[in-house]
């Protein structure tokens, strides 16, 4: 289930097989079905020609024996001595002389005149009197005396030539065939009645002809009670007690017809069945069903066969044209896998002309305009970084970055410088705002430009004030040293300016040194802004500071003492923290 998850050309493979399968497999059945149909129609079509053609034997054979009795009793000279025997009394030496000449024609009539292999089928020859039916006469003398004045061939006998159906006869209850016909004497008088056992195998060896039948195929013969009367297959005890079947039943209640039903043996076969009125018997034909459609199933297995192999070769079509349709999908999507890793350098090859191909092209069109689009989103990011970067320190603007809310960070060792333009105020009176802007940009512009070169950190501007720190947020050692270097570069900033200028705007710059505590203040427009009491320290010394000088507290004198001169300025009076010693810082020593 997996694979077919995975792979495209399994799958469309099996939802092939599962599709074409079926339908192989229906249409093996349905040929089946068909041609069974049609076999079974063929099968009993020719059955009912066969039984016809036995009936047709069997017929003729009675009507050959009946000619035989027939010939025997018109013979004259056996006419005389049957009327010589009859005018005898039994017992005399007359009559036995009679009875032997008698018996002598009957032979000679039977076996000579007519042929051994036609007296064959004569299996007993009695000769009955006209009155009371008594054997005066028989091949079997154990019979002569009998009477048979009940039995239906001596009744029938006695006007016309008469062939009795098949019945039991009464010494061994065996099936028993007889054809009768009057016995005249001269004059065509009637004096009595000339009958003929018929052997019965003459009937088997008619309808066990295997002629047209098959392997397994097989004819028999059902008296009115279900008996079995002539098949080669049976034992004598089968044959002693009835059988049934579909066929069978239908058969001895007089019916003509054919299908597919059960056996007497309990086997599935094809078969035609008949009554035969004349003789009060059934005939079947039969053959098993898997037989009979034997050629259906060869066809159904051939259908089945050929439309697997036929399924497996277009299986095998569809599994390369799906190969060949994925192939081009495949590299797209391996060319996905290697962009979705980071390298936007790679392009679908175009393998073909068709959909898959324009697939290809139009991916390659979506890479290029994924990295023009990320492309200008990096200038973009790179402008939001740079602007972020002008407002926080990068330390702390990565910190945000990563979701830290609340910022706060204490410095101990920290100088901070305040620096004002002291007459620019006045001086902004008499100029229109972009001129003011401007002139302000420029100055501070260029002390950013120093902020940075130094590294130092630009807390923020508040008018025409400007504050920097050193030493946060990340601290550092020469935080006192690169705030006066940065003090002193921005009296030369000033300087330049009034000279391209012509102006004469002054510096007052305070610097202070200790500890202070930092943070991001804000949700929207934040600000890094810094506070404690250097803080407030440091912006005393630029407010109550002199023009164009720098004032320091003695807690950043004695940082900067060793390196730069100063001008002792004594203690003054600070508001908010009384008396101060503070220093002017004058340059390096």
């Amino acid at each position: 289930m997996g694979l077919l998850k995975k792979h495209l050309k399994a799958r469309m493979t099996a939802y092939f097989l599962f599709v074409s399968i079926p339908v192989v497999m229906f249409l093996a059945a349905a040929s089946f079905l068909l041609s069974a149909d049609t076999l079974k129609g063929l099968v009993v079509a020719r059955f009912d020609l066969i039984a016809d053609q036995k009936e047709q034997q069997i017929n003729r054979f009675m009507a050959d024996q009946i000619e035989i009795v027939q010939g025997i009793s018109a013979l004259e000279e056996l006419q005389k001595n049957v009327l010589r025997l009859l005018q005898q009394s039994p017992g005399t030496m007359a009559y036995r002389a009679a009875y032997m000449r008698m018996a002598d024609s009957l032979f000679r009539s039977t076996f000579l005149h007519y042929g051994a292999a036609a007296g064959s089928d004569l299996t007993e020859i009695l000769l009955l009197s006209k009155t009371g039916g008594e054997v005066f006469f028989s091949t079997d003398p154990s019979h002569e005396g009998e009477y048979h004045l009940s039995y239906e061939y001596f009744i029938q006998g006695r006007r016309k030539p008469y062939i009795q159906p098949i019945y039991p006869s009464s010494d061994f209850g065996a099936a028993t065939l007889t054809v009768a016909t009057p016995l005249l004497g001269p004059n065509e008088v009637p004096v009595g009645v000339l009958a003929a056992h018929v052997r019965i195998p003459v009937l088997v060896d008619i309808v066990s002809q295997r002629s047209g039948l098959g392997e397994r195929g097989e004819s028999y013969l059902v008296d009115a009670h279900s008996r079995l009367l002539a098949t080669a297959y049976f034992r004598d005890e089968a044959q002693s007690r009835g059988v049934h079947s579909e066929g069978i039943d239908a058969a001895v209640k007089g019916k003509t017809g054919s299908g597919i039903y059960r056996n007497y043996a309990g086997e599935l076969v094809v078969g035609s069945y008949r009554w035969l009125p004349a003789l009060e018997l059934a005939l079947l034909t039969e053959i098993p069903v898997s037989e009979a459609l034997q050629p259906a199933t060869r066809l159904a297995r051939m259908m089945l066969g050929l439309g697997l192999l036929a399924v497996a070769m277009l299986a095998v079509g569809i599994y390369l044209i799906t190969r060949q349709i994925a192939r081009p999908i495949l590299a797209v999507s391996e060319t996905t896998h290697k962009i979705a890793a980071g390298d936007l350098s790679q392009r679908a090859p175009v393998l073909t002309e068709d959909e898959t191909g324009a697939l290809a092209d139009n991916f390659n069109h979506m890479i290029d305009r994924l990295n023009n689009t990320l492309e200008a989103l990096s200038v973009e990011q790179q402008k939001s970084e740079q602007l972020l970067l002008n407002i926080l320190p990068e330390p702390i603007a990565k910190r945000l970055k990563k979701g830290e809310e609340t910022i706060a960070d204490s410095f101990s060792e920290v100088t901070i410088l305040f620096a004002d333009i002291v007459n620019f105020t006045p001086m902004s009176v008499n100029l229109p705002p972009r001129e003011l802007v401007g002139l302000l940009n420029e100055i501070f512009s260029e002390f950013d430009r120093l902020s940075e070169l130094r590294g130092l950190e630009k807390i923020k501007t508040i008018g025409d004030a400007y504050m920097v720190g050193a030493g946060l947020p990340v601290p550092r050692d020469d935080h006192a040293a690169v705030i006066a270097d940065m003090a002193l570069d921005m009296l030369v900033v000033i300087e330049d300016f009034n000279r391209s200028h012509g102006s004469e705007l002054c510096m007052r710059m305070g610097i202070n040194s200790g500890s202070v505590v930092a943070g991001v203040i804000g949700t929207k427009k934040f600000i890094y802004d810094i506070w404690g009491d250097a803080v407030n320290t440091a912006a005393r010394m630029e407010s109550q500071g002199l023009k164009d000088r720098i004032q320091v507290t003695e807690a950043t004198y004695n940082y900067l003492k060793d390196q730069y001169n100063f001008e002792d300025r004594g203690l003054i009076e600070v508001k908010g923290k009384g008396k101060m010693h503070t220093y002017i810082l004058q340059g390096h020593k």
